[in-house]
């Protein structure tokens, strides 16, 4: 497959080409999140204000989710047509354009449509970043690499609402400011030519051997999605049925958040130091832990500060790690596919997440939300410790 000129030359760098290649991929993570951040509870909050019912507003934000699992597949074909940078600026381009139709076709029947293309827009993006980093970054450093990017995207997921606070959601002032967001995104690439990896596609892999090759990564993503979503959707409701005040329950998902942004650095660091898989099962087993040592910790603030805050950094960590691990595992030719079936999975897990987890709570009281996060961590557990050993 063909690439554009921007991409020659990513394949043979020096030092220098290659940290400038990493930062261009790095620095527009940041403005992508922050977007991402602020336009999904924009489009939630008016909903509400609309009337529209909780079951309608959770279909719609699950249109986008859908959009990235449907299209993330076709996105080492893309990026093999028309070169990586230019897979960029398409993917920005779709999404800005959706943002800013928003405003201009509001309610909900449209929305479906528009949040459809804006996941499909985020989606490019989101495959086309991971797949440049992982095809750029040495194999020394690629844990940290992608702890620092995983730190840069989330700290813009953890701003949109901030953000947010300062637009409101009245008028088209908050679409504007997500959409200039967005566009800021592009800016970095502009610094590509030469430097930016050639990502060649060599055909169709199916997910079943892309299993084969490296079920221990894919299933990371899996759970990874699964626990980031119901963790994120559902903590602040078990709070608040134990009996904390709204303005505690917004701080428990908070520090649980600070803990995504304090930790993928560090898990990182170590992960080119240690066997990764090593640090794999730990983030694991904190995710049995975390959950499970909660109750205990409702009426210890000493405590439960430092557990959501070490909880929220591992959770996060099985999607850093598990990156880290699909770059060691695949190849130039390989990395756009498999990246794109991670991405896939962990949106399949993410769906997933809220209402399994959801389900739990209604059948088993706020603790059910413990016991299925803790369950799944728990079952990956157990199958990345028997792979473990079966390869030692």
């Amino acid at each position: 497959m063909g690439g554009s000129g921007d991409d020659e030359g990513g394949a043979m760098l020096d030092a220098r080409g290659r940290r400038l290649s990493l930062a261009i991929a790095i620095s527009s993570a940041l403005p992508a999140g922050l977007s991402v951040g602020l336009t999904w509870p924009l489009l939630t909050l008016i909903l509400e204000r609309d009337g529209v019912g909780a079951t309608m507003i959770g279909l719609n934000s699950a249109v986008s989710a859908l959009a990235i699992v449907v299209s993330a597949p076709m996105m080492p074909w893309l990026i093999g047509r028309i070169g990586t940078v230019p897979a960029m600026w398409l993917g920005i381009l779709v999404a800005v354009a959706a943002i800013l139709l928003l405003p201009v076709f509001p309610g909900l029947d449209a929305w479906f449509v528009l949040r459809f293309i804006l996941g499909v827009g985020a989606a490019v993006h989101w495959v086309v970043s991971e797949t440049w980093i992982n095809a750029v970054v040495t194999e020394r450093g690629r844990g940290q690499v992608m702890g620092i990017y995983v730190t840069f995207y989330a700290g813009g997921l953890a701003g949109g609402p901030l953000v947010l606070g300062l637009t409101g959601i009245e008028g088209e002032l908050p679409f504007l400011v997500g959409a200039a967001i967005l566009a800021l995104a592009a800016l970095p690439l502009l610094l590509a030519r030469g430097v930016a990896p050639p990502l060649p596609h060599r055909g169709r892999i199916r997910l079943a051997v892309l299993f084969v090759a490296a079920p221990i990564a894919m299933t990371t993503a899996l759970i990874a999605g699964f626990s980031d979503s119901a963790s994120f959707a559902l903590l602040p409701i078990y709070s608040l049925r134990n009996g904390f005040t709204q303005e505690v329950a917004v701080a428990m998902l908070s520090v649980f958040v600070a803990g995504n942004l304090g930790l993928q650095i560090p898990l990182g660091w170590i992960a080119d130091r240690v066997d990764r898989r090593l640090v794999l099962m730990f983030c694991a087993a904190m995710g049995v832990a975390g959950p499970l040592a909660l109750p205990l910790a409702i009426g210890e603030g000493w405590i439960l500060w430092p557990l959501l805050f070490v909880w929220g950094g591992t959770v996060v960590g099985l999607y850093t790690i598990g990156l880290t691990l699909l770059g060691q595992r695949f190849g130039p030719t390989e990395i756009a596919a498999a990246n794109a079936t991670f991405v896939t999975i962990y949106e399949t897990g993410g769906i997933l997440g809220p209402p399994v987890a959801g389900g739990a709570m209604s059948a088993l009281g706020p603790d059910g939300l413990i016991l299925t996060l803790a369950l799944a961590c728990g079952a990956f557990l157990l199958l990345s410790a028997w792979r473990y050993s079966r390869r030692r």
